[in-house]
């Protein structure tokens, strides 16, 4: 079981995809840096097939 991201992190992440989406993209990468060190950032948006959707349902009940 993966660990649970706060709120403001899946909102965020959210709005990143309807972006992304919205400019008719599914990748993005980039470089940001925290903790005093510069991390790539690497996201990618796959959809779910309709056979796991139950299974991702049940992941966050």
């Amino acid at each position: 079981m993966q660990p649970r991201i706060p709120f403001e992190t899946c909102r965020a992440l959210t709005l990143l995809a309807r972006q992304l989406l919205g400019a008719g993209e599914t990748q993005a990468q980039t470089h940001v840096l925290a903790h005093g060190r510069v991390f790539r950032v690497v996201v990618s948006l796959e959809p779910v097939p309709a056979d796991q959707l139950q299974d991702v349902i049940n992941q966050y009940c």
